[in-house]
């Protein structure tokens, strides 16, 4: 497939019932409602229905680039600069192999590309999965906060999970500062576990320190105390995770998530079992799905968990996810932070799959892909971002 435009045909509806025909305009119209109630310079509360039934509205023609006359409709109602957008799709497609480009702005898909590829391609998102994984946990601690789930009606962000009611699975502990690590340190990558990740056999074990040899049995630094970036400390997540919600991430975040805003092509990779502890949701990694659906969950968080009104998650997560830790300016909790000057906070995946959020702008972007990470310019992301938001227009 040509690397320079796809056909932008909105797929044909398939409603199975009157019924689900009736939600779908009640959907819109609320959307409509919303967007009418806002006042100036409010973001837009666009959120599309499903991809099956008509998905993301587009500024786009259905087929190629658009003419001089279709480009100066763009920048009139979504402020973009499609030629400067365009400059930044060759950007990211440089580096070469499959790829996907997605820009939403005030709910409107202003900008889409694939290379090698179209809308339906699935990639793997690699790390950005971190950041459905807090944000589960974010739902999680609003549910006990809530009363639900009394049996761990202690668990909070600043509570010690190495322990047996927890973590039972640590026990005993090899390094006695485990006992000192909180669940904010293993959500935010400075529990102090080293930069390693799991092997393929017996990950969790292995990740427990419990491995002949693994790394992962002593701490490498003190808990809180130096930002590591290791899958091996956020592996203790999925066991933990699994014991308080009663099951794993992917049919939690089906549930309260993925259903709630349409995101339906997506699955999640699973790892250990098979005689070891598991099988769990990666958590770390492993959610594949579309640069379409992962700007779902995308606009989602620009509007800080809410979907048509409904609070999906709660804003408390992105209160903490959206803050740096103290051991590093550009991390909090599994979502990556740059000003440049306009904050942009960013899902952050192996092979350049990152979603991103510029809350000031209402503005997403998302950018998939297959090509390893070592074919891109020092500092890619960054420079991304700088070339979008240079195409909207102040």
């Amino acid at each position: 497939m040509s690397s320079e435009y796809v056909e932008h045909k909105a797929p044909e509806p398939r409603i199975s019932s009157m019924k689900n025909s009736a939600i779908t305009q009640l959907c819109f119209l609320a959307a409509l409602a919303a967007c009418l109630q806002l006042n100036a310079g409010d973001p837009i509360q666009s959120f599309p229905p499903p991809e099956s039934e008509g998905g993301w509205p587009s500024l786009l023609p259905k087929r190629g680039g658009p003419s001089e006359a279709e480009k100066k409709v763009i920048r009139e109602k979504s402020g973009v600069h499609w030629d400067v957008l365009r400059d930044a799709w060759e950007y990211t497609r440089k580096p070469g192999g499959d790829s996907g480009f997605v820009v939403i702005r005030h709910g409107m898909i202003v900008g889409e590309w694939y290379q090698g590829g179209d809308r339906d391609s699935t990639y793997n998102i690699y790390s950005s999965s971190k950041s459905y994984t807090t944000a589960a946990f974010g739902i999680l601690l609003a549910d006990i906060k809530a009363g639900e789930l009394s049996k761990f009606g202690d668990l909070t962000l600043d509570t010690k999970v190495f322990n047996k009611k927890y973590l039972p699975e640590a026990l005993p502990l090899d390094d006695p500062r485990k006992a000192h690590i909180k669940l904010r340190h293993l959500l935010s990558m400075n529990a102090g576990f080293a930069a390693k990740s799991p092997p393929t056999d017996a990950p969790i074990e292995w990740s427990l320190g419990k491995i002949a040899g693994s790394p992962m049995a002593q701490l490498e630094a003190a808990p809180g105390e130096k930002f590591l970036y290791s899958n091996g400390g956020a592996a203790h997540l999925l066991p933990l995770f699994e014991r308080v919600a009663g099951r794993d991430l992917f049919p939690f975040m089906k549930e309260r998530v993925f259903d709630p805003i349409g995101l339906k092509n997506v699955r999640w990779e699973q790892i250990g079992g098979k005689g070891h502890l598991g099988p769990y949701s990666q958590g770390y990694s492993g959610v594949i799905t579309t640069a379409r659906e992962h700007a779902r969950f995308c606009q989602l968080a620009l509007h800080r968990g809410v979907w048509l009104g409904r609070r999906i998650i709660p804003d408390e997560y992105y209160e903490f996810a959206w803050t740096a830790i103290p051991a590093d300016p550009e991390y909090g909790g599994m979502w990556w932070i740059y000003r440049v000057p306009e904050l942009v906070v960013w899902t952050r995946g192996a092979r350049k799959n990152n979603g991103y959020v510029v809350p000031s702008l209402d503005l997403i972007f998302v950018r998939v892909g297959d090509q390893t990470s070592d074919h891109f310019p020092k500092d890619f992301e960054r420079e991304l971002a700088k070339k979008v938001i240079a195409a909207v227009k102040k």
